[in-house]
């Protein structure tokens, strides 16, 4: 018996199936990845005033700005998926450029890379100074519940030797 067109199997082998490389446009190509581009500037210079943001101590503003960020990431996503087909068959949609289309497509990719490793060496940068900083509040609680310890007992001793009451009545 053979399946309908629109059977799960006959869907789940469709899905499978490798797709075919995008109709060749090099004016869609490099409109797709100058957003890309343009995208990871902005993220970039969201990256920029985290950094201060994180330097100083401006919770809120830093949260905005994370909220920022997740929100270009996000069209980051959706840029990569429009961008998928081409990478599929990168050989052959590369091979299909002409000489100029080729330079700026290599000109983009290095900016894009350039971009990319920036930010992810700012984030890791980021990173690690919100550890330091966590680190160095935690030290200063303990030593805030240290010196609150001593004085519970410095008032447990002075209670016990009797240093509480005193005769005022003259």
């Amino acid at each position: 018996m053979v399946a309908p067109a629109s059977s799960p199997a006959t869907v789940a082998r469709r899905r499978r199936m490798p797709q075919s490389p995008p109709p060749l446009d090099p004016a869609r190509l490099l409109e797709l990845m100058r957003g890309q581009r343009d995208l990871y500037r902005r993220l970039g210079a969201l990256g920029a005033r985290q950094r201060t943001l994180v330097s100083g101590d401006q919770p809120e503003q830093l949260l905005s700005v994370l909220s920022e960020r997740h929100a270009l990431i996000s069209a980051l996503s959706q840029s990569n998926q429009e961008l998928a087909p081409y990478r599929r068959s990168w050989e052959t949609v590369y091979g299909g450029l002409n000489a100029a289309e080729r330079k700026d497509v290599a000109a983009l990719l290095a900016e894009i890379n350039g971009l990319l490793h920036t930010i992810l060496q700012a984030d890791q940068e980021d990173s690690a100074l919100l550890g330091a900083r966590k680190q160095s509040m935690a030290q200063a609680l303990q030593d805030l519940s240290g010196g609150q310890a001593a004085n519970a007992a410095y008032g447990r001793a002075a209670g016990a030797a009797g240093g509480s009451s005193a005769d005022l009545s003259g």
